[in-house]
């Protein structure tokens, strides 16, 4: 098979690149990334080659379309987050020209695997885990969802207009990854918050009342979409660890002594301060997004592609927060300690 990946030197694109060089089904690998692999080094029994393109832009696109032509599978990595004040309406903008122009190019190809993400559903603030069949219509006050909602729209586009092309959608919880630590940290954190000990000694944890964490390890995500071009499965799929972990189940993950339950209009507030201060960098909607994602059922995963996670919900945690500690890298650009646009 030849797989072209877009995104690739991101958190999920890396574990995928890996979770390839052990399939014997895989001939080659056109890896496509905007700034290149950095230091990644794989080594692999195929052909693997690295492309940098902003695909974005009309040369990006047309470029990405000759790679894809024919291609077995085109996966769909490519998101960009930029949760700094005033960035919103941008990052929206951009997402839609980088999905526009996958897009375009995928209609060469035989497969189109999307990462979508469970934050395209809409809200539901019951325990029980819901299926693929939820509406998709995200949490009205979430950019995000909402960007991931406009995305879903497009697939739906993309669907009508290229039925010979089976579309794959998966939609995984929050995925995290050790070496995905820096990124993390970049992302939603700043150099005022302290992070030594996270995983292993935490004094306190400040939980917001009622919300449960359901997350997905970037190892399991990647065997799922390995799992849905070796099968060349169409359809959506949900994609999560085995439970939704309250905060006592966070606070033994990370190693907290103490756990202290706010209430969630507090939690809000606090996080609305401490983004405008520059203490995180993730945005104010991010917790009402967090709160907003249902839990996620994934029998059909497991009963149409033949996966289960492998990774627990409380593993997957603890790994991630070893990662945030100490910054751990995953040697590209996107996973790197610095992002070359701040």
């Amino acid at each position: 098979m030849r797989i072209v990946v877009v995104g690739a030197t991101g958190n999920i694109g890396t574990a995928l690149l890996r979770a390839l060089t052990a399939r014997s089904s895989v001939t080659s690998v056109d890896a496509v990334s905007r700034r290149g692999p950095g230091r990644l080094s794989l080594q692999t029994r195929y052909a693997l080659r690295h492309h940098e393109l902003d695909v974005a832009t009309p040369e990006g696109a047309q470029a990405l379309g000759a790679l894809t032509a024919g291609a077995d599978a085109v996966v769909d990595l490519a998101w960009a987050h930029d949760e700094r004040p005033g960035r919103a309406g941008r990052t929206t903008a951009l997402n839609r020209d980088i999905s526009r122009g996958v897009l375009a190019a995928a209609a060469g190809a035989k497969q189109l695997v999307a990462l979508s993400c469970a934050t395209a559903y809409a809200p539901n603030y019951g325990a029980e885990p819901i299926d693929e069949d939820w509406p998709t219509t995200g949490a009205s006050d979430s950019p995000l969802a909402q960007d991931k909602v406009a995305f879903e729209g497009l697939l739906d586009a993309f669907a009508s207009a290229h039925p010979g092309v089976a579309l794959t959608r998966l939609r995984p919880a929050t995925t995290l990854q050790e070496s995905a630590g820096a990124e993390l940290v970049r992302r939603h954190l700043s150099a005022l918050v302290p992070r030594l000990g996270l995983g292993e000694d935490v004094p306190v944890l400040l939980w917001p009342e009622g919300l449960g964490l359901q997350v997905a390890h970037a190892e399991d995500v990647a065997a799922a979409i390995v799992a849905a071009v070796e099968r060349r499965m169409p359809g959506a799929f949900n994609l999560a660890c085995d439970q939704a972990l309250d905060g006592e189940q966070v606070a033994e993950a990370i190693g907290a002594k103490r756990l202290i339950t706010i209430p969630r209009s507090a939690a809000s507030v606090g996080h609305t301060v401490a983004w405008w201060t520059r203490l995180v960098r993730a945005s104010p909607q991010w917790l009402d997004t967090l709160a907003a994602m249902p839990a996620l059922d994934t029998q059909k995963s497991q009963r149409m592609l033949g996966v289960r996670a492998q990774w627990t919900s409380t593993g997957t945690i603890r790994a991630a927060a070893r990662g945030i500690s100490v910054r751990r890298e995953g040697w590209t650009p996107a996973l790197s300690r610095h992002d070359a646009e701040e």
